[in-house]
C-alpha cells in the first residue's frame, strides 16, 4: 500500500478517479479469481483465466471468459440406462401405442366371422294353390326349406384373410412402437442439450449481467462512457431473451417426454450426453431389412391378396339343399327334395376384386420403393452423423478453446487500457456462438439418431 500512495503523486486529478475505481473493483474480483484458480487446482484442471496476466489497477476489469464444459468422449458413447428406461416405458405407454394397441385388438373381431359354419340362413317357404269350377277337389299346400352351403372354399378364405387382418395390426403396432421410439430419442436428446443450453446461457447471462451492472455504476459516478453502458446492457438482454427461449423449449421437451412416457422427468442436474454411436468415424449404416414400415406394407399385400382370394370365392354362391313337403287336393301327402345354385354368369364381385388387387399391387409397389429409399436413407444419415461428429470434435477442440483464448486477451487488453469495450463483447459473442454452435450440432444429431431409429425400429 505504501508504493501505491508513493505512485499516487505521479497521475494527474483526472486519472485519480479511474485508479481508485480499478482498485476498487479488484478488491471484489480477487476473491472470486482466487477462488476459482483453488477449485480448478483442486480439480486437476487449468482455469480458463490462468494464461493472462494478473490484474494491473490501471484500468477497467473486464469478466473474465465463461468455463468450456468438457466434452464427452464420443468413441465411447453407448445408450444409456436412462435413454434405453425411457424408450421401454415409450414402448408401452406412448399415445400411438395406446391407440395402436386398441386397434389390434378391434381387428381381432375379424376371427367372429371367420369361425362361421359354412351354412347360410335357411330359407322356408309356403304355397297353397287352389281352383275354381271344381278342378279340384280340395287346397294344395305345399312346403320347401332351403339351406345354402358353401362349397366353394369361402370359410377357409374368410379365416386367412382374418389372420391377416390382425397380422396387419400387429405391424402397424410395431410400426408405433419404432415411431415412439424415435420421439423419445428425439426429445430425450433435445432434453439433455436444453439442459446445457441453459447452464451455458446462464453462465453467460450472469457474467454479462454484472458486466452491465458495474459499467452502470461506473457511468454513475462518471467514469464511463454511456456507449459502453449500452452495450453492455445490450448484451445482458441478448443472452436473458435467449434464457428464457431455452426455459421454454424445456418445458415443451419434458411435456414431449412425460406425453410419451408418464414420467416427469427434470432438466436440473442433467448431464450433457451424446447420441450412441456418435463419432467423427465413418460407420456401417444399420441394416433396414427389419424396419417396420417393410412388415407393415407387406402385411398389407399379404391381407389385400387374402381379400382378394375371399371376394372371388364369394362369387360362386352357395348350392341350396331343399326338402319340400305338402298335401295334395285329395289330401294325400306330398314329400321330395332338390337342389338350387345360381351361376355367376354376370355378377361375380368383379369391382370389389379389382379393388383388392389394386391395393396389393400398390403396397407392393410401395414396398419396393421403401426399400429403396430407406437403404439410401440410412447411408445419408450415417455419413452426415460422421461429418456432425467432426464438426463436433473441431468446435470442442480446437474452435472454443481459440475463442477463449481471444476473449481472455481482449479482457487483458482492455484490463491495461489498450483496447476498447466493443472488442471484448465482440470476443465474448463469439464465444457465445460457438458454444451455442456446439450444441446445436449435438441436437441435430441427436435427431437424426431418432430419423434412424424411426426407419430401423432399434436404437443402434
Amino acid at each position: 500500500m505504501v508504493v501505491v500512495f508513493c505512485m499516487l503523486s505521479k497521475f494527474p486529478m483526472s486519472s485519480l478517479r479511474t485508479l481508485f475505481a480499478a482498485l476498487a473493483s479488484a478488491l471484489v474480483l480477487a476473491p472470486s479469481s482466487t477462488h476459482a484458480q483453488s477449485a480448478a487446482a483442486t480439480k486437476g484442471t487449468r482455469p480458463p483465466s490462468a494464461t493472462a496476466s494478473a490484474p494491473q489497477a490501471t484500468a477497467p476489469i473486464a469478466p473474465a471468459a465463461p468455463a468450456v464444459a468438457p466434452a464427452p468422449a464420443l468413441a465411447s458413447a453407448t445408450v444409456s440406462p436412462a435413454l434405453r428406461e425411457l424408450v421401454q416405458l415409450a414402448r408401452e405407454r406412448a399415445p400411438e401405442v395406446v391407440l395402436g394397441r386398441s386397434a389390434l385388438t378391434a381387428s381381432r373381431s375379424s376371427y367372429a366371422n371367420a369361425r362361421l359354419a359354412p351354412l347360410g340362413n335357411p330359407l322356408l317357404e309356403v304355397r297353397v294353390q287352389g281352383a275354381t269350377q271344381d278342378v279340384i277337389k280340395d287346397v294344395n299346400i305345399e312346403t320347401s326349406l332351403w339351406l345354402p352351403v358353401e362349397v366353394s372354399g369361402q370359410k377357409s378364405k374368410r379365416g386367412r384373410e382374418a389372420e391377416d387382418f390382425v397380422e396387419l395390426h400387429t405391424a402397424m403396432l410395431e410400426q408405433a412402437r419404432a415411431a415412439a421410439c424415435a420421439r423419445t430419442v428425439r426429445a430425450y436428446g433435445a432434453l439433455v442439450v436444453g439442459a446445457s443450453r441453459f447452464r451455458v446461457l446462464t453462465e453467460l447471462a450472469n457474467t454479462a449481467q454484472s458486466e452491465a451492472k458495474y459499467f452502470s455504476e461506473r457511468m454513475a459516478i462518471g467514469d464511463a462512457t454511456e456507449r459502453d453502458a449500452a452495450l453492455s446492457a445490450v448484451d445482458a438482454a441478448r443472452h436473458q431473451m435467449a434464457l428464457s427461449e431455452t426455459r421454454s423449449e424445456l418445458l415443451r421437451v419434458v411435456g414431449d417426454l412425460f406425453e410419451l412416457t408418464g414420467r416427469n422427468l427434470s432438466s436440473e442436474g442433467l448431464a450433457e450426453a451424446v447420441p450412441p454411436g456418435f463419432s467423427g468415424v465413418l460407420r456401417t449404416p444399420p441394416a433396414v431389412e427389419r424396419s417396420p414400415l417393410f412388415r407393415v406394407l407387406a402385411a398389407q399385400a399379404k391381407y389385400y391378396g387374402a381379400a382378394r382370394d375371399r371376394i372371388e370365392s364369394e362369387g360362386w354362391t352357395p348350392l341350396s339343399v331343399g326338402v319340400i313337403a305338402g298335401r295334395g287336393d285329395y289330401g294325400e301327402t306330398r314329400f321330395g327334395g332338390g337342389l338350387a345354385y345360381a351361376f355367376p354368369t354376370f355378377r361375380s364381385n368383379q369391382g370389389e376384386r379389382a379393388r383388392a388387387d389394386a391395393e396389393r399391387v400398390r403396397a407392393l409397389d410401395e414396398l419396393s420403393l421403401r426399400r429403396e429409399l430407406f437403404a439410401r436413407r440410412a447411408v445419408l444419415l450415417t455419413s452426415e452423423l460422421a461429418e456432425l461428429g467432426r464438426a463436433f470434435e473441431i468446435v470442442t477442440h480446437a474452435a472454443l478453446p481459440a475463442a477463449e483464448r481471444a476473449l481472455a486477451a481482449a479482457s487483458e487488453t482492455y484490463r491495461v487500457g489498450k483496447g476498447d469495450l466493443l472488442s471484448v463483447l465482440v470476443s465474448r459473442r463469439d464465444f457465445s456462438a460457438l458454444s451455442l454452435r456446439r450444441l446445436e450440432i449435438l441436437d441435430k444429431s441427436w435427431q437424426l439418431l431418432g430419423d434412424l431409429v424411426e426407419i430401423t425400429g432399434e436404437l443402434p
